[in-house]
């Protein structure tokens, strides 16, 4: 069983998104490029396979590393910050950047040779076949004549 560290800001960070605690937030967070930030993770059971999608903008894939142990996914990536203009200055920035690490316990066992990640617009897709013994299979029925 793999440790996860626990961070109370990401309890809380669920209400930075309503507009009436955006407020509070904006003036208590002056710096949000310096949180901790994990990309948006997405788990989907389709009938052969577990995909899941995690939503990366401005993140370099050729940076991200995907390792899969046992049961346990793990992505690792950083997303950089962006060079700023030297003829003007920021003003206010929400950009969030910096190194993040996310991990999901598999509810199957899946065919580790067969794993393949994709990323487009953004989006990281990996999709993981299950393995023989969760798909199932399909047993024709003989009918004597």
């Amino acid at each position: 069983m793999a440790l996860i560290r626990w961070t109370p800001r990401d309890e809380i960070d669920v209400f930075a998104h309503d507009p009436f605690f955006r407020r509070f937030f904006d003036l208590v967070d002056e710096n949000t490029s310096e949180r901790n930030w994990h990309p948006a993770i997405e788990l989907i059971e389709e009938k052969d396979r577990l995909v899941v999608h995690l939503e990366m903008p401005g993140v370099d894939p050729a940076a991200v590393q995907v390792q899969l142990q046992g049961d346990l996914l793990t992505v690792q990536g950083e997303r950089k910050s962006e060079a700023r203009s030297e003829h003007g200055r920021v003003l206010k920035s929400e950009h969030v950047v910096g190194a993040f690490t996310r991990s999901v316990q598999l509810p199957y066992r899946v065919q580790n040779d067969k794993v393949k990640a994709a990323y487009r617009n953004g989006v990281m897709t990996i999709t993981l076949p299950k393995a023989e013994e969760h798909v199932g299979r399909q047993i024709p029925v003989e009918v004597a004549k």
